[in-house]
């Protein structure tokens, strides 16, 4: 179980790295298409018509967002009662409380530009204690202690 917590958790990590790229593809495209002459208006974001190709990142971003993302914060939580990991549950309850976080912020940043930016930021966060919850599994982790060699010269 120890692995599968310390998987989950580098997926986690993985999918913070796949959500930055999948958006900023579907920007930079999007950016392209404009600068190309299109339009973009009501009309175009609620018709079935796909304007660019690019339009895939933000269809990635939305299902990995919504979907994915919070099923692997959900599995890394149940495993973590298994685990026996020190301190496993609460980093797995912490990547879970940033994920529900990050799913709000996405979803109302529509309405107000400026969690978006806190959505990006949030991102880094998830991104964090995800790779610090994966570290605590692998054992690699060293608590703050900070470990002296016995042939260092102190003096």
């Amino acid at each position: 179980m120890r692995t599968a917590y310390r998987v989950l958790a580098y997926l986690l990590a993985i999918e913070v790295v796949i959500q930055a790229a999948a958006v900023a593809y579907a920007f930079f495209g999007e950016a392209a298409w404009i600068e190309g002459g299109g339009v973009l208006d009501k009309a175009v974001m609620e018709s079935d018509v796909i304007p660019f190709p690019e339009v895939a990142g933000f269809i990635i971003h939305g299902i990995n967002g919504q979907l994915v993302v919070p099923l692997l914060a959900l599995l890394l939580l149940v495993v973590s009662f298994f685990a026996k990991i020190p301190g496993g549950v609460r980093w797995a309850a912490i990547v879970l409380l940033v994920v529900v976080v990050q799913v709000l912020l996405g979803m109302f940043g529509r309405g107000l530009p400026a969690l978006g930016m806190l959505h990006g930021v949030n991102a880094l966060i998830l991104f964090t204690t995800a790779v610090v919850a994966a570290r605590l599994a692998s054992g690699t982790r060293s608590e703050g202690r900070v470990r002296v060699s016995e042939r260092a010269d102190l003096g």
